[in-house]
């Protein structure tokens, strides 16, 4: 009886030595400082930007690296592809984002160029956002710089009330002022090259809006492509099985296609996927997904009911997609902006619940990798391409005649034929 009482004793005096030496050793020590170190990796937003334009692209994809002037010269005989016939457009009608709400602040005055045109964004100290032309209607200077950033802060009646060399101020001399709406973190500008009124505008996701979805995180990209390209892979159902599949969101700008070879040995992607225009908005169109991954093309990864993807298309630019997967979901917004004529700007942003934030992160990531691999396509193929379809791929045409709607007969293009066609020196077809 004594024995046993002493064998316990020394058994716990044992456990609380070796406990205390963990509590005061290197290990422990080590162990807080990386639970603290991923605290702080979760809880701050992940901010991803990948600049693909000229021939930044070929040293990202890790080919032969050209100069710019090599970059433009394979834009312009990219273009040449295009018929005569056929003029590139530009811009299409609708609503764009200008940048996100984090971008600026009160009484913060910001210039964003895109859509041709330059835009001043301003702040005032009620929060409220107004976008308007960036240069003076009657002297053509510089809203942001100077004293008239001061003046444009205050009430403004977008009428110019005076000049310093007269008394008299034309009636035309009023600055144009834009629509906007700042709803999901994003500021939106209306853009119509008629000039017509808004026909929709993005609404707020409320699971966004009340604060049950979290911001997790942000990719930005910048690349030489076509906007409608860019939409278009939503409805194209045959590319995904192509480029996307075999890279299971893993390879990103593996070019040659080395990684998916030996990933194919050990799991093989299936998805199945659906697109079609809203049956009572015409703004509207829906993309449907389904995603399943095999190890050694049985088992199933991804649950019975494998990854699902809701993806709506608002207008020619903006996009809410929902992501599930077993019980766990985030929702992205993400716009494309045509920065410049064949330049776009791709920011997606991701949310999800706060228990939730590391699978929001992998989202994103999987997201910045499916990216990378059409920017692949889009940086080195013809923008825009007249498109030869088989039946299989009828979707595609269905969908280029739902986008054709956001187009009139004045938005800006190119004749691509024209001998004045030059480029710029951010690799960006213009008409000289």
């Amino acid at each position: 009886m004594i024995e046993g009482s002493l064998m316990h004793s020394i058994m716990r005096f044992l456990i609380v030595d070796v406990v205390l030496v963990f509590l005061t050793g290197p290990l422990f020590i080590f162990l807080v400082l990386g639970i603290i170190a991923l605290a702080y990796y979760l809880r701050r937003p992940l901010n991803l930007v990948l600049d693909l334009t000229g021939n930044k692209s070929d040293k990202h994809f890790q080919l032969p690296a050209k100069s710019e002037a090599m970059a433009k010269e394979q834009l312009l005989s990219r273009l040449r592809n295009i018929s005569a016939k056929q003029k590139l457009p530009l811009y299409p009608n609708g609503w764009f984002g200008l940048m996100e709400s984090s971008e600026i602040g009160f009484d913060q005055m910001k210039h964003v160029s895109a859509l041709g045109e330059t835009f001043t964004v301003l702040r005032k100290s009620d929060g409220k956002v107004h976008v308007f032309d960036s240069y003076c209607p009657h002297s053509g200077a510089s809203l942001g710089k100077g004293e008239t950033a001061k003046y444009s802060s205050s009430a403004c009646s977008k009428k110019c009330e005076s000049i310093p060399c007269t008394e008299e101020v034309p009636d035309l001399a009023r600055l144009r002022t834009w629509k906007s709406v700042e709803v999901n973190d994003i500021i939106f500008v209306w853009y119509h090259a008629e000039g017509e009124e808004p026909s929709y505008e993005p609404q707020p996701w409320e699971e966004i809006t009340n604060g049950g979805y979290k911001f997790v995180g942000r990719f930005e990209s910048t690349c030489d492509a076509h906007i409608e390209d860019g939409i278009q892979n939503l409805a194209d159902n045959a590319h995904v099985n192509k480029v996307h599949a075999p890279r299971m969101g893993l390879a990103g700008a593996d070019f040659d296609g080395s990684m998916r070879k030996w990933l194919s040995y050990f799991a093989v992607h299936v998805q199945k996927s659906t697109w079609e225009p809203d049956a009572y908005l015409p703004h509207l169109a829906w993309t449907r997904t389904k995603f399943q991954l095999y190890l050694f093309n049985k088992i199933p990864i991804l649950g019975a009911n494998g990854l699902r993807v809701i993806a709506r298309t608002i207008g020619p630019s903006i996009f809410e997609v929902s992501v599930s997967v077993w019980n766990l979901t985030a929702h992205q917004t993400f716009f494309v902006t045509p920065v410049g004529p064949l330049t776009l700007r791709v920011v997606d942003r991701i949310y999800a619940r706060p228990f939730e934030n590391l699978v929001g992160r992998v989202f994103l990531w999987g997201f910045k990798q499916a990216i990378e691999e059409d920017i692949m396509l889009w940086n080195y193929g013809t923008p825009r391409p007249q498109l030869n379809v088989v039946k299989e791929e009828k979707t595609l045409l269905n969908f280029r005649r739902w986008y054709s709607q956001f187009y009139s007969e004045n938005s800006p293009s190119l004749n691509c034929q024209d001998e004045s066609i030059t480029t710029n020196f951010n690799g960006k077809a213009i008409a000289a």
